[in-house]
């Protein structure tokens, strides 16, 4: 799903554990993740109905005594089985790991801890492959190569962090 924050992949890894509604999600997503990132009330809603369309959660109208009704969501299989595709697969670019490997970490660990070490491990070797080009590269003027330092500097942090949390650093099981 396109987008700098995946807030469709996280609805579907909250709506794993249960129907909820749109309130109940955006409560969980500033409570888990707001250190990470923000989803304001709109985007979540819009991000609801756009699953909804894709067939990926189902809405159930639900009355309430003197309060407007609520819409109570729930996974359907194929949102469920679009998850883990998402959850389980490292991401592209070195500046998605805040944003978006953060947040399938956080699941993981919640869902299927035994399965971290499997992320992580794909995602070292794309932070390796990354490397490997940016190696290669051979810029002529300075700032190129000012650039080319950082971003070599960037992808060995995050290999360090990466190879921590596989060998029994904070926060992740070893494997």
């Amino acid at each position: 799903m396109p987008g700098e924050f995946p807030v469709g992949p996280v609805v579907l890894g909250y709506l794993l554990g249960g129907p909820a509604h749109g309130y109940e999600l955006l409560a969980r997503l500033h409570a888990d993740l707001g250190r990470i990132w923000r989803v304001a009330p709109s985007q979540l809603y819009a991000t609801l109905d756009r699953l909804e369309r894709h067939g990926l959660i189902v809405g159930t109208r639900e009355e309430q005594e003197n309060r407007p009704a609520r819409i109570r969501y729930t996974l359907t299989p194929q949102g469920e089985e679009l998850f883990w595709r998402w959850v389980l697969s490292p991401v592209p670019r070195l500046r998605l790991l805040r944003t978006e490997l953060l947040p399938k970490l956080f699941f993981l660990l919640r869902l299927a801890p035994e399965r971290a070490p499997e992320l992580l491990s794909a995602q070292r070797e794309v932070l390796r492959d990354l490397a490997e080009k940016v190696r290669g590269e051979a810029p002529q003027d300075p700032f190129g190569q000012a650039l080319r330092s950082f971003r070599l500097h960037q992808l060995a942090a995050g290999l360090a962090w990466i190879d921590s949390l596989l060998h029994g650093g904070e926060g992740c099981a070893s494997s």
